[in-house]
């Protein structure tokens, strides 16, 4: 066997390409064969896929938050990684963060932030009126492509808070399946954060997709804030199921949506995975599966496999969801799965279905160090290439003959091959793809993080020392940029925390993933093969696809304020003159000829999070102009609400049906709720008068002299009555003097770097109540590094975590302490 060795050029792996990974090895072909052996068929499909795999590229961003539990104004601290790019370096300068709620996906707060060679560092306030519930982070880099924004992070929090949410609404099945009527019933409920009847509320509601609407109508809560609604079950299907509703009172308005039941499906879904791909007739493979219900929560379960009609074996998922079993299938055979639970479920779960020819590939572990060993066996002769490449360059390749029935085994020296990801894949003599593995390569290889604390228990406003080393496979100590924060760990969530190295060597390419309660993915073996087996496997249908060439390039742009001046609806002649004000930041620019501009963003860097940016016309006839301005945070709403968020299902259960039952009024204490009107109008909260000094009184007045600083004043609307307060009426007629437009429009800044508050703990006086008791977002280790910060006035458990990246890959290390009442 003859295996040659490649020269590396180091990418990150694009494993969401996964489905499309072997158009790419036939362009990484073309790189490395000469050109006289190359086919006409081949050099058409490596180009049209070279542009295709430019198309799927995108940037690699990561957070790491303080925390993933807050409160409602708790102060949030992150650091931001730009782990990849796919544009120059100096091109990427703004960091938008959105806030999301996980029930309806509104936004909630959006900000800038400044990145700077890679990194961007943030710390601002959760407003104080925000609901608890659920929600996520949303980050994305200023750079577009072909339009739409790059670079996207997401981290879902939850927030704890006294704020009472005014509205809510849930959706639940009441009756799944009416046999008289053939018509099932789903419950909405709406009700205040603290459980009260919301009555009246305005619901519309839609049953189906855009394409396939099955029911739609409007109706109103009852008094007890629900509606019951029918639907016609026995047509309900995968394709119209879903049920949308918007609940609207007064000023407050609520989306949910609702996955409705298919009659006569089962309850579960089950994947089935072969090793390398395929079943193949006679030959021994090895069967990786995933069992969750129709919610996606995983299940751990066991079930039947049967040849035809007669079982030959039992299987069993852990509780990831995951599980394996071995088979030698036969072609003239049909092979499927029940599940086995309580309330037995007859349904079938087939098998894909068995090749009359083919090979097979299995290893004994997907984790590899400085070798990686397959086995490959066919049912008869035939000649293959075996590839193993980064879905970027071919690092290894050879070809061979497989005998029939005969198993040979291959040995991979993997000096050429970068760690993390990769894949071996085998192609017939056509070059096309009929197995693959994805494995682990150099795992032994990865940065190691080490934090010691100079003891594991310390006072409430006590000193932590923390040393902190970071070094490399060969224990020499390694040059790191990190982000450190010691949180209180009922901050922070096994369901939510993410880490840079699990995200940088699996998740931006893997998910979504099963959680590990334990926290840290990369650490454990046995689920890495388990997730290697099952997340990583496609099933190839290039061949049955004609892929058409990519003419079109992409297009890079910059998500940032644009805007054009005119002058009666017509563009400029000449151009203008504009200021931009952030602070002591004082910038002037110019639009073009025709009145158009865009605003430099160190012209819009702000140092508090409040301060915004002002801009203003160069002209004295200022009024005679119109400033039109593309907000980039408009642009990014629009695309976020677009894309319809799907809630992550991170949950595990073991299969249990006896707990189902619902009732209508399940978890609403009747007698304990009590329904009072609020009397007092929200419009009035505040001093009101206009631009003339004029107002109106709570009593209908204008211009009471008897209520001149109420706050229960409002602003008069012209032509409209008020009492004199003499007894007369009179209509109002409105401000009579000339009103200038004003020549300033507010836009929002960009946060630069905001330095953690440190506590005086010698000040007696002074609460120490963060659960955030140390943050440092830019700590250079050099060997073995000290850190020192002190404790709070909390106590009990916190963690120490450190997150960061060096020249040769990402760091994480993470230590527990306690803090103890003095």
């Amino acid at each position: 066997m003859k295996i040659r060795i490649k020269i590396l050029i180091f990418n990150d792996i694009i494993l969401n390409m996964l489905s499309k990974f072997y158009l790419i090895l036939i362009c990484c072909l073309l790189l490395f064969f000469k050109a006289g052996a190359q086919d006409a068929k081949l050099d058409s499909v490596a180009e049209n896929i070279h542009h295709y795999g430019l198309k799927l590229a995108k940037s690699s961003l990561f957070l790491h938050f303080d925390k993933a539990i807050y409160s409602n104004n708790d102060q949030v601290w992150f650091t931001g990684y730009l782990l990849k790019t796919i544009t120059n370096l100096d091109q990427y300068h703004t960091l938008y963060l959105s806030l999301l709620n996980n029930i309806d996906s509104s936004i909630v707060l959006q900000e800038k932030f400044l990145i700077e060679k890679g990194f961007s560092f943030g710390g601002f306030t959760l407003p104080d009126s925000l609901p608890g519930g659920s929600y996520r982070f949303v980050a994305n880099t200023n750079i577009k492509k072909n339009n739409e924004p790059d670079g996207e992070f997401i981290q879902n929090i939850t927030v704890k808070s006294t704020t009472i949410n005014p509205l809510t609404a849930n959706i639940s099945i009441f009756k799944a399946y009416d046999e008289q009527h053939k018509t099932g019933t789903a419950l909405v409920k709406v009700l205040t954060g603290n459980n009260r009847f919301v009555e009246n509320a305005e619901i519309k509601y839609q049953i189906g997709s855009d394409k396939h609407i099955l029911l739609s109508g409007t109706a109103k809560s009852s008094v007890i804030g629900e509606l019951m609604l029918d639907f016609p079950a026995d047509k309900i299907t995968e394709e119209n199921n879903q049920l949308s509703i918007t609940v609207k009172k007064g000023k407050d308005i609520r989306y949910a949506k609702f996955k409705l039941p298919v009659i006569k499906r089962s309850n579960y879904q089950i994947q089935f995975y072969p090793e390398g791909g395929y079943l193949v007739d006679q030959l021994a493979s090895k069967v990786g599966f995933e069992i969750k219900n129709l919610e996606g929560t995983v299940l751990k379960a066991k079930a039947v496999l049967y040849e035809n009609d007669v079982p030959t074996d039992t299987i069993e998922s852990n509780s990831t969801g995951i599980g394996s079993f071995s088979i030698r299938p036969l072609a003239s055979k049909k092979y499927f799965v029940k599940i086995l639970n309580e309330h037995q479920d007859e349904t079938k779960y087939a098998l894909p279905i068995v090749l009359k020819d083919g090979v097979v590939l299995t290893t004994t572990t997907a984790i590899a160090e400085n070798d990686f060993r397959i086995h490959l066996e066919a049912n008869s002769q035939k000649k293959v290439h075996v590839l193993v490449h980064n879905f970027s360059n071919i690092l290894l390749n050879t070809s061979l003959t497989l005998e029939r029935n005969k198993t040979q085994s291959i040995r991979f020296r993997l000096d050429s091959v970068p760690v993390g990801l990769n894949a071996v894949s085998i192609l017939d003599s056509n070059y096309r793809p009929i197995a693959e593995r994805i494995f682990f390569a150099h795992y032994n290889q990865l940065n190691e993080t080490e934090l010691s604390t100079d003891k594991n228990e310390y006072n409430t406003r006590d000193q932590v020392n923390l040393k902190l080393t970071v070094s490399d496979h060969d224990k020499k100590p390694v040059d790191a940029l990190v982000s450190i924060a010691c949180v209180q760990i009922n901050r922070l969530s096994n369901i939510h925390n993410q880490n840079i190295s699990d995200y940088f060597y699996l998740q931006q390419y893997l998910k979504p993933l099963p959680n590990r309660p334990m926290g840290l993915k990369l650490v454990d073996q046995d689920y890495l093969n388990d997730i290697l087996l099952v997340k990583t496997w496609s099933r190839y249908k290039w061949p049955e696809t004609e892929i058409k060439a990519v003419s079109k390039q992409d297009v890079f742009s910059d998500l940032a304020y644009h805007g054009k001046i005119t002058r009666k609806n017509k563009p400029l002649d000449k151009p203008m003159g504009l200021t931009t004000i952030a602070g002591e930041n004082l910038n002037f620019l110019n639009t073009d000829s025709a009145g158009k501009f865009n605003i430099p963003y160190e012209n819009l860097m702000i140092k508090e999070p409040k301060m915004r940016v002002w801009l203003a016309m160069t002209t004295a006839k200022y009024d005679q102009y119109d400033v039109n301005i593309d907000n980039p945070h408009d642009e990014l709403k629009t695309y976020l609400i677009q894309r319809n968020f799907e809630a992550l299902n991170t949950r595990s259960d073991v299969l249990n049906e006896s707990n189902q039952s619902i009732t209508s009024l399940a978890g609403i204490r009747l007698k304990e709720v009590t329904i009072t009107k609020n009397t007092e109008a929200t419009e009035f909260a505040k001093r009101t008068f206009n631009r003339c000094g004029d107002y109106v009184c709570r009593y209908n007045i204008l211009n009471c002299p008897n209520h001149t600083a109420d706050v229960g004043n409002s602003n008069p609307i012209k032509g409209k009555s008020y009492s004199t307060g003499r007894g007369g009426t009179m209509v109002y007629q409105g401000c009579t003097d000339e009103e200038r437009k004003p020549n300033i429009m507010i836009l929002k800044g960009i946060n630069l770097p905001k330095e953690f508050y440190v506590s005086d703990i010698t000040n007696k006086n002074e609460p120490i109540n963060f659960a955030t008791v140390y943050w440092n977002y830019q700590v250079l280790v050099k060997g073995e590094t000290p850190v020192s910060f002190n404790t709070g006035d909390l106590t009990g458990q916190f963690k120490i975590i450190v997150q960061g990246v060096t020249n040769g890959g990402v760091v994480y290390g993470e230590k527990e302490i306690v803090v103890r009442s003095r």
